[in-house]
Parts: C-alpha cells; sequence; structure tokens
C-alpha cells in the first residue's frame, strides 16, 4: 500500500478519536517493515502499530510517563472477557495477515478502542497496573518457553 492511501486510510478510520477524545496524529514513522503512528491528547497516547503482514495491534499509554505507564488494547480486551488470553504459540508464530484485509482490521481495532477503551482515552488509568501485570506475566512465561525450548 502506497503511503498516501495509508495516510487517508489512518485518517478516515481513526477520526473519531479526534472527535470524541480529542486526539491529535502527533507522529508517522515509516520505517522497512512498517509504520507507526502516534496520536495525543492531553491525557494518552494511543499508537497504531502495523508491520507488513501482521495484524495491526494498538498500546494505549499514559502521556506523562508514555514509555513505562502503557498497555495494549489486546490485553484490555482480555481483561475484559473480550478476547482469549494468548499461548506462548502466538508470541513465537504470531498470525500471518494479508494487506488486502488491513482496512478491516484497522476499523476493527478502532470499534474495540472505542467500545471498551473510553476511561483509559479519557486518562483514567487505575487498570493499567492489572494490565500491564498480565503483559509482564506472559512475558515470563514464553521466556520460560523459549529456554525449555532453547528457543
Amino acid at each position: 500500500m502506497k503511503k498516501a492511501n495509508f495516510e487517508r486510510l489512518i485518517a478516515k478510520t481513526f477520526l473519531s478519536l479526534e472527535t470524541k477524545f480529542g486526539f491529535k496524529k502527533t507522529n508517522t514513522a515509516y520505517h522497512s517493515g512498517g509504520v507507526i503512528v502516534t496520536f495525543q491528547n492531553p491525557s494518552t497516547e494511543v499508537i497504531v502499530n502495523y508491520e507488513i503482514g501482521e495484524y495491526p495491534w494498538v498500546t494505549i499509554a499514559d502521556i506523562k510517563n508514555p514509555k513505562t505507564d502503557r498497555t495494549s488494547l489486546d490485553w484490555l480486551l482480555v481483561e475484559l472477557g473480550e478476547r482469549e488470553e494468548p499461548t506462548t504459540d502466538e508470541a513465537f508464530m504470531p498470525l500471518r495477515m494479508d494487506d488486502a484485509h488491513l482496512e478491516a482490521e484497522l476499523e476493527k481495532k478502532k470499534v474495540q478502542l472505542l467500545k471498551f477503551g473510553a476511561d483509559l482515552l479519557n486518562g483514567d488509568f487505575t487498570l493499567l497496573p492489572k494490565l500491564q501485570e498480565r503483559a509482564e506475566d506472559y512475558l515470563n512465561e514464553c521466556k520460560r518457553f523459549a529456554k525449555r525450548h532453547n528457543v
């Protein structure tokens, strides 16, 4: 997909972040394997990550400390019972996605973000420590798996 087409897709798909929650797109960083798009409002940072051939993912962070006070939309969905907890197989053999499905996947992420992430988008990060704990437990499980299987 051309950069201009991708930019239009992102602008169209995530317009509701701007209109409903006061976000502005602050950065788009292209690299050899994909792109990272950053949105910010006064309290929250949302990053849309897309690596060519993989499913896009979204992270949400407290703007006061975005490097450490962050979580993924997927962990929020797991916590709320909207998604199954990932297996270690998913970490070592991620699902592939045909680029033709990118628009539908971005739309799905946007809908999930608006429906389940409104508190975080409005700066209420009370659930963040629990989500980070889930992610840390999963990381430790993946490390044990990797060590056990010499990965």
